[in-house]
């Protein structure tokens, strides 16, 4: 089988799969996770871990990578501020084919709200992992990946239909000829 269920955090601990429930959304957060140069790939690429603070009341946190890139060689300067129109980067390629190349972002652990802090937190622990290799995997090479992260929350009250909604629709019976 090549598609299957996965985990997703939450306060309660790990869901299997899905959550099917109503959710309402709480908050939206935008990072970006640059690797700087690296020297070579064999040491299994770059990896961080974040504790990031969380809307109180977070059930589920769905990270949304849309931006990445991957290139061997090295970028100068190392970092760039991406809100920042007057830099530019300057990229010192090598001439290497691609072996295999990713990026991840996940939450790793979604703590439960703590109400002994004024006001109360709540905290996340995200993990953003990138590697480029070569076939030996001994090139230099660089990294970044954009991501968006929306928190969700189980929603207050289930939602009910409204009159001009119905709970049923009628459709017309298709026939053919």
């Amino acid at each position: 089988m090549a598609t299957a269920e996965r985990k997703i955090e939450s306060p309660a601990g790990p869901k299997v799969g899905k959550i099917f429930e109503a959710l309402e959304i709480l908050g939206v957060a935008s990072y970006l996770t640059q690797s700087g140069n690296q020297p070579i790939a064999e040491h299994g690429g770059y990896g961080e871990i974040v504790d990031i603070e969380v809307p109180v009341g977070t059930y589920v946190v769905v990270p949304s990578p849309n931006l990445w890139y991957l290139a061997h060689g090295q970028l100068q300067p190392e970092l760039l501020d991406p809100l920042n129109e007057n830099q530019n980067g300057n990229w010192v390629p090598e001439d290497h084919n691609w072996g295999t190349g990713w990026v991840q972002v996940s939450i790793v652990d979604l703590n439960a709200p703590d109400f002994t802090q004024v006001p109360p937190k709540q905290t996340a622990r995200l993990y953003v992992r990138m590697l480029l290799s070569d076939d030996n995997a001994d090139d230099s090479w660089f990294g970044a990946v954009g991501y968006t992260l929306l928190f969700l929350g189980q929603a207050s009250r289930p939602p009910r239909p409204t009159s001009d909604y119905p709970r049923r629709q009628s459709w017309p019976a298709i026939t053919m000829r």
